[in-house]
Parts: C-alpha cells; structure tokens; sequence
C-alpha cells in the first residue's frame, strides 16, 4: 500500500534507509534485518496513524515536505521491499489537494558557473548548477513532487528523476508521471556531461587515477569526446570500487537513451534517424529498434550497438527493455538473487516456462542472441576461454564484431564430452539444453531447416522441441542438408535427459521417484525410465514419453547413445558399411541392429553384448522398435491387430496368433524374432512374466542364456509346485520349436553347419513344417555327432511335450493313440508319458523282432519313398520307429554316467578285436557297443579266465579266516604305554 507522509527525522533507521535507498536505483530490493524491519514498520505506523502531518518534531524539523513509502513484504518475516518517491505539500493546504504542490519547492540559491579539470589530460569543462540539472528549468515541477528533499549538485537531481522516468516505464499503479519536455531534459543533461569526465563530477573525483593509469593516451592519439568514459567501460573490471559504482550510472544512462553513449550515437545517428525514426528516446527504444535491423545497419553502427551489448551482458539492470518487462518476474522467482554477473539472467532462464508472456518473449530473444555470438554471454566467455581458443581453434579477438563466429558454441558442444573443465562443460550443458528445446537456440539446425521449417512446420510455435519434432515426423520430405543436420542434432541430444525437452518435463515426477541418485548424463536417466516404465506407479504421460524414445533411437544406433559408445569397434568389425553413402544424413533403418543382434555371439565387447541384448527386448517388447519388423508388418498390424496397444508384446502375441493370416514378409519377420527370444528367457515377455515363480523357485542359479533357464523350467516341469500358467507357456513353446529347427538355440548351434551342407534348400525356405528337422532326420547317418545329439535330444522334448498334428511328431500320431492312448488316454495330460511309452514299445520290438539295423535302413529309404510298408498291430509303423529310435533318453546325465566305465572298457576291447581279428563286442543299429562278445577259444580263455580269478577268491578267503598275522620273515616288535 503507497501512503503519503512527511518526512521524518529523528528516526536514525529511517534516515539511513533514505540514504541508502536514494544511491539505488528506483525499484531495487532491499535486505533489512529483523529488528530493523520492526522500527521501520513503527514508523509506518506512525504514518497510517497521520497521513496528513507528522509528528510534531518532525514538522519542526522540515516543514512542507512529504513522501511517498511503499512497502510491501517479499515472503520472509525478516525482508521487506520499500521504495519511495518524496513528494511536497504546502503547510497550510488541505491534506491531498495537488494544486498545493507547486508553492512548496524548496527554495535552492542559484549556483554560479565553475570551471573543472579534475583529469588533467581531458579538456576543461564549464559546469552549471554545480553538475546537474536547473531546478527552476523544464523540470520544476516534476522536481517538486518526486525530489523534493534532494539537494542539488552532482547530478544527484538527474539521477533522483531517472529513477523516477525508469519507475514510469515500468508502468504500474502510482507510478510517477514525468512529461516528455523533462524527459528530454534530463537525457541532453546526461548526453553533455558523459562526452566529457570533467563536466561529471562524481565520475571525474571518483576516476582520477585510474582514468591516468588505463586511459591516458590523449597524448598519442589525441582526444576524442566520449574517449576516456568509453575507457573506463572498457577496463571496469580493473578499476576501484568507488569508479565501477559511477562507471555502472555511465552504462546505465548509455543503456537507456544510446545518445549518451557518444561513440555510439556518432555512429548509429544516421541509421537510427533512417530506421528508427519513430522511436521515442528513452527506455533503451532506440537499441531494440537497431538491433531488429540488424542486417541494415551500417558497420560502424553494428560495431558499437555490439560492444554495448557485450558491456551491459553481466547486469539485469542495463537491459532496460528486459528489466522493464521481467521485473515482476525477477521479484516472484529471482527474488534473493544478486544483480550482476549474469546471476538474475541466469535466473530467469532457469525459470523460462513459468515467466510472463512479455519477459519470456525477452529472455528468449537475449539467448537467440548469445547462441549466434557467444561473447555476449561473459560467463561463458571467461568459463570456456581456454577450450575457446585451444578446443575450437578460434583465432579472433573477443571483443571484434569483425571475427564473430557462430560455430564456436556447436564447437564446444562437440567436444564437451572431452572437458576437463567442469565450468565450462556446465555452461555448455546449458546450451544444449537449450537447443534441445527451441530451434531458434540451435543455429546450425535453425540455419538449415529455415526453408523446411517455413514449408511444413510454420504454424508449429517454437519451444518445447515442437518444431524440431514436427521436423522429425515429416523427415522423408526434408531437403538433404536439413536432414543431414537435424539427423546430427539428434545424435548429440541422445545423451542425456536434459537433452530431452517432452521427456524430461513430462517425467519430472519419475525421475524424483525412481532415478533420484542416478546422475544425469552418459544416457543413465534414460535408461532408468525405461527400466521402470513398467512399473505400477509409473506415469502414462510419461511412459508415452519413453516408448517414443525407443520407438525414434531403433531407427538407428547412432541414436542410442550407450549403444553407440559401447559397440563402436564392434560395428566397425562385424557390421562396416551397413550404412550407405545415402544414409551419412539419414537414418539406417535399423540396418546396423539388425546386423549386430545376427552377429551377438560375435560380439566381443562385454558392454556392447549388454546393450544389444537391452534392445533385443526393446524389439520383442514393442514391435515399433523393430524398424524393419513395423515395416514389413504394418499392414498386417492394421487388418488383425489394430485394436492391440503396443507394448509388453502384446501386438507380437497378436500377429503370432494370427499367423496362418499373415503375409510372407511379416511371418518371415516374427519367425526370427522368436528365434532370438529362444535364445533367452529376458526376451520372452510371456514366458518372463509367467514363470516368475517357477525361475525363483527352480532355476535360481541357472544364469540365462543359450536357452539354459527354458531348459530347466522344462525339467522341473512335472513338480508338483511347478505353476500351471508356467506350465502352459513352457509347453507352448517345446511345440513351437517343432515348426523351425531355429527355434531351438542348442540345436541351432550343433548343427549350423549340417544344415547349411545337407539341408540349405528346406532351410532357405523359413518355413514351419519341420521341414529342415525332416531332412536332417532322413540324412541322420551324414550327421556330425553333435548334431546328432541334439537332434536325439529335439525330438525327445516333441515326445515329452506331445500334441496331435504338431509337425515333427505328426508320423507317431496314428502309433500312439492306438499303442498308448487306447489304454490309458490320461497319457496326453502328462508330459513325457507319451515318450515313455514310445520308448518302452520300441524296445520291446528290438528285443523280439531282431535285426534292428536293417529295420532303420530299411525305413530311412521309405522316408522318401512313396509310401510306408504295413506294419504289425501291436508294433510302431516304420516312421514312427525311426523318431523313438532317435529321441534320446529321457535322464540323458543318469545315462552318461553309468556309461562312462563301459565305454572305456568298450574302447580297450575295440582295440584289441581290430588287432586280432575279432569281433568282442556286440553293438545295436547305430553302431553304438552296448554289449561284450565272446565266442570260439577266445570264449573258452574267458572262462579260464574266470575260473582262475573264482580260485583266487577262494584262497585268499580262506587265508583271511585263517587268522593270525604271516611273522615268516619279520620279527614282531610290540610296544606297551606306560600308565
């Protein structure tokens, strides 16, 4: 609230708040203590307790004078704003009545002219008024209400009305009003006194001698008007204290009427009277006007508008258009920040989103400004000085406009990764922030998109990455260089969240809630928030977020920033040229992925396998982040998956369980997606999920991989405690891998090679009818041993996971319901009866139906020929046989090691019989030993052999009842303790 007082003495707080208030400038914030925020309240007290006199004392003591207080609390109990602005009223006029105003100015004698040449090297100066203003001139009245009770000399008039001429631009309720006739006064007073540091007292005493330390040069180049006060700007942070502080009035006064700069009205006089013409001086108009038209300035004009610039970079305050604009926005967010050194600029920036329409529209023009000339910005400037020069080879004078450089801030951002120096990668840090979230702050983009931006993106308003996302979304149509450099613009945003305008600000609850110690950078909190996307309290606006982050980064690796910097010798190695000349400005289209998740096992950077595998469950968690999978499905997606949200698999399930529908491209994609989920439980969304348990449980200590922990569920699949969801998905998946050899890791990797020499052709085909598990069946004798072995392993997980008409066990369909199923028809509910049952039929028929090996190769001919022979009612049809006789034991360890001892016997007797001629073992239809053969006098050593080794026994069982020790040829030697 604004009341009208006398003014006081006697009251040493509040005489001492004036005086400190009048060396301010109008408006300027305060820090009071506590206890002398309660006297200065006692004295408002006084003035709402008596608006129209004080106190009797202080009417005795300055009769006629009033003022205005204004105070107002900034939040803290123990700050407080005042400002004032001192009024008179007559003594013997009624409380308010302005037209009493005018006959109680205070009478002020009239001081003669002097002369003044406090610097000796500058020229005389004839001073009136004692340095300031006429108090009988254009400004009397002006002077009677707002400054009232100060004395005149040394400017401090001027400066008591340029406080109040700021307060009107300002605006707001009670600001004063000054006519324009003053105005003009008090700018031609200070245009006349800044030519010359003699005419300026004040400047002139407190600059003397380091005006003759840093500016006297006079005598080599002559003087010049303006020369030594543009000196002292120039080496301000060199002088005293006492000078910087009337230095800063020069910057002021310059800042709001350019007249008062005399080196910059000599050179913009021309252009100001051609392009500004209509401006009214005062406020800093007339340098905003020049500045918006820039590129029609002359260059002398240009010149000097930026060293003014760079001058007033560090101080709010001599910003005046900003100041004047984003002083409400200063007091409600910057209001405990100190002016100078960029700190309320720096302020208002961190506050962009929530400033006013008119500050934001000004803070952002500053930064746009100091994006395309970093030595506007003094805090980079001196924080980055050595990258500057060294980093980006920048060989110009930072305070030429002649070598302005806009590349040298795209230059720091290339190389703060490489930054030692932790200051200026902050300030960098800052930049790309910025550029990440407006166009207008990354000038390469900018520059290059300008036609492309005008074309499809003009009614986008800039800020919060709009225009560079709508750049994104209509990338196809982009001109080559457009692309080429925002394609460049998004690799160097991809490593950190801060460089992720939508994301960040849509996560901001997230990033508290779940990446709160993980430091930002290196793409951490990215790859937090995608950890914990999935979780309950995660939000959907930024889960949406997150899932357009993976969808942009699987275009192209270069995007994934952790993937990028962990695999690049790999890709160099295993994946070189993947991206053509035309895609060195353009996404690879997930060529380059596709190509390292093919090649995982032959990656050999640890880190590079650990973030090829995050992105294969990406891929199998979104079909989006599979480029060429979304591509090759879409319009599959459309016809029988459109309803489907994407995510957490939902859309692969969808299309796998429409596969008879889908088209050849689209099947051929999701058939090598599940071959990659094969190979690990991480990537198999269903799987993971349902089986959480069950892994807990039984497979803790099984590490994934190579299909090792699908292996074990798969074991312990017939526990009572093995969960009956789990129970589905591991029996959906045992039978999907009879549809593709690849379907099954371990297979795939014994018999690659097998494949690739005996059945290349039914392999080309990527088909699903066991028709490579065919071939390799009917070429079973050609087979390497491993192979073999897995393949006996294959087919004895069909058997155990058995359904009718699945495509590898669909010959033992007929042989099983009329052998097992017709006793027992529960056999089908429980896997591996149906195996069993197989085996123990098959063993039978060897036993009783002999010869064996003739059977096996008499049935691999009918495999491809026309038709099967007929077989007997209670034994298995020939093609039936051949499976059973290939699946392996069903406790394949058990059976490796009670075969150990045999086998090595097996091999000596091998040995042996191939020396003399004999046959001593007796092996089944594969040619496996599974048997000892004696005959003839071999037969007959034998049972010597064994009638010796009985005789033997007998004799030393004999000798052992016998009893007594054998003393022939000892002596016996017994020792006794003593007790």
């Amino acid at each position: 609230s604004v009341h009208r007082c006398k003014r006081i003495s006697g009251f040493p707080v509040l005489e001492s708040f004036q005086r400190e208030a009048r060396s301010r400038p109008l408006r300027d914030t305060m820090k009071v203590t506590a206890a002398q925020s309660w006297r200065l309240l006692a004295v408002y007290a006084l003035c709402l307790w008596s608006s129209n006199q004080l106190t009797a004392a202080a009417e005795a003591e300055s009769p006629g004078r009033a003022g205005v207080i204004e105070v107002s609390p900034l939040g803290h109990s123990s700050s407080w704003k005042l400002s004032r602005t001192l009024l008179a009223d007559a003594p013997d006029a009624e409380p308010g009545d302005p037209s009493s105003k005018s006959d109680s100015v205070k009478k002020r004698p009239k001081k003669e002219k002097t002369k003044s040449k406090i610097v000796e090297f500058a020229p005389e100066a004839e001073v009136e008024n004692g340095d300031d203003l006429d108090a009988d001139g254009k400004c009397k009245n002006e002077i009677s209400t707002e400054c009232g009770d100060v004395e005149q000399g040394e400017g401090k008039l001027a400066d008591c009305l340029s406080d109040a001429i700021s307060e009107m631009e300002g605006g707001g309720q009670g600001a004063p009003v000054i006519s324009d006739e003053c105005r003009e006064d008090v700018y031609k007073y200070k245009i006349s006194r800044d030519a010359n540091i003699n005419k300026n007292i004040p400047l002139a005493k407190a600059c003397k001698d380091d005006a003759i330390k840093f500016c006297n040069v006079t005598w080599f180049f002559g003087y010049k008007a303006g020369q030594v006060t543009g000196c002292l700007r120039d080496v301000v942070d060199q002088v005293s204290k006492k000078c910087q502080k009337q230095v800063f009035k020069l910057q002021q006064d310059a800042a709001e009427d350019f007249r008062a700069d005399p080196m910059l009205y000599e050179a913009c006089k021309g252009d100001s009277e051609t392009l500004c013409k209509d401006e009214k001086p005062g406020g800093g108009r007339v340098q905003a006007c020049l500045r918006d038209k820039r590129m029609q300035l002359t260059w002398a004009c240009e010149e000097q508008l930026f060293r003014q610039e760079m001058e007033n970079a560090d101080d709010i305050r001599l910003s005046v258009r900003l100041f004047n604009k984003c002083l409400p926005d200063k007091r409600q967010f910057c209001k405990d920040v100190e002016p100078g050194h960029s700190r309320a600029k720096d302020c208002l920036e961190e506050h962009r989103e929530e400033l006013s329409a008119p500050c934001k529209e000004e803070i952002d023009a500053m930064i746009e400004r100091r994006v395309h000339d970093f030595r506007l910005d003094s805090r980079l400037r001196k924080s980055c000085e050595n990258e500057i020069f060294n980093l980006c080879a920048y060989f110009g004078d930072l305070d030429d406009i002649d070598t302005y450089d806009s590349s040298v801030i795209n230059c720091l951002q290339d190389y703060s990764a490489d930054m030692d120096n932790e200051d200026c990668k902050q300030q960098v840090g800052k930049y790309m922030e910025l550029a990440a979230s407006d166009i207008r702050f990354d000038v390469p983009l900018a520059e290059a998109c300008y036609d492309d931006r005008k074309k499809w993106c003009a009614t986008v308003p800039p800020g919060s990455a709009r225009v560079i996302r709508c750049l994104t979304r209509m990338r196809p149509k982009l001109s080559p260089v457009c692309r080429a450099t925002l394609f460049d613009e998004e690799v160097r945003f991809s490593e950190n969240i801060d460089f992720q305008a939508p994301m960040k600000a849509a996560c901001s609850a997230e990033i508290d809630q779940f990446c709160h110690d993980v430091p930002h950078g290196d793409g951490r909190v990215i790859r937090c928030l995608q950890d914990a996307k999935d979780e309950k309290d995660f939000g959907k606006g930024c889960r949406v977020e997150v899932s357009a982050y993976e969808e942009e980064i699987s275009k192209d690796y270069r995007l994934n920033y952790r993937l990028r910097t962990a695999c690049e010798s790999d890709v160099a190695a295993l994946c070189p040229m993947m991206c053509t000349s035309g895609d060195a400005f353009d996404t690879c289209g997930g060529k380059v992925l596709r190509c390292l998740t093919d090649k995982l096992d032959d990656i050999k950077d640890e880190a590079c396998t650990k973030e090829v595998t995050y992105f294969e469950k990406m891929e199998v968690s979104n079909f989006k982040n599979d480029v060429i999978l979304a591509e090759a499905c879409r319009e599959d997606v459309e016809s029988l998956c459109a309803h489907v949200e994407a995510g957490e698999g939902r859309v692969h399930k969808c299309l796998r369980d429409n596969r008879n529908k889908l088209s050849e491209t689209c099947r051929k994609e999701e058939l090598r997606l599940e071959e990659k989920e094969a190979t690990s439980i991480e990537l198999n969304v269903g799987l993971l999920r349902a089986c959480k348990a069950e892994r807990r449980l039984f497979c803790k200590a099984v590490s994934s991989g190579s299909a090792r922990v699908f292996r074990c569920l798969a074991e312990n699949m017939n526990d009572a405690d093995f969960g009956s969801t789990c129970r589905y998905q591991v029996l959906y998946k045992l039978q999907r891998r009879q549809a593709n050899w690849k379907l099954d890791p371990p297979l795939r990797k014994a018999c690659r090679e097998d494949v690739a020499k005996t059945c290349a052709t039914a392999d080309a085909k990527d088909s699903e009818d066991s028709s490579v598990y065919k071939c390799m069946i009917g070429a079973y004798d050609t087979l390497s041993s491993g192979c073999q072995k897995e393949l006996g392993r294959a087919v004895h997980m069909a058997f155990f996971a058995w359904a009718p008409g699945a495509p590898l066990t669909a010959d033992c369909d007929d042989d099983i319901n009329r052998l097992c199923l017709a006793k027992r028809a529960s056999m089908a509910k429980r896997p591996g009866a149906v195996g069993s049952c197989l085996a123990t039929i098959l063993e039978r028929q060897e036993r009783s139906g002999g010869g064996a090996s003739s059977l096996l190769r008499r049935v691999l001919r009918e495999l491809t020929a026309d038709g099967p022979s007929k077989t007997a009612p209670r034994t298995l049809s020939d093609k039936c046989a051949v499976l059973a006789d290939i699946a392996e034991p069903p406790n394949r360890k058990a059976a490796f090691d009670s075969s150990l001892t045999f086998a090595a016997l097996a091999a000596q007797l091998e040995g042996v019989g191939s020396v003399a001629g004999l046959s001593l073992t007796d092996k089944d239809r594969r040619g496996n030993v599974r048997g000892v053969s004696l005959t003839g006098w071999v037969a007959m050593l034998g049972m010597a052999a064994l009638v010796l080794l009985v005789l033997f026994g007998v004799f030393m069982l004999v000798k052992k009842l016998r009893g007594g020790p054998d003393t022939s040829g000892y002596t016996m030697v017994v020792k006794q303790q003593h007790k």
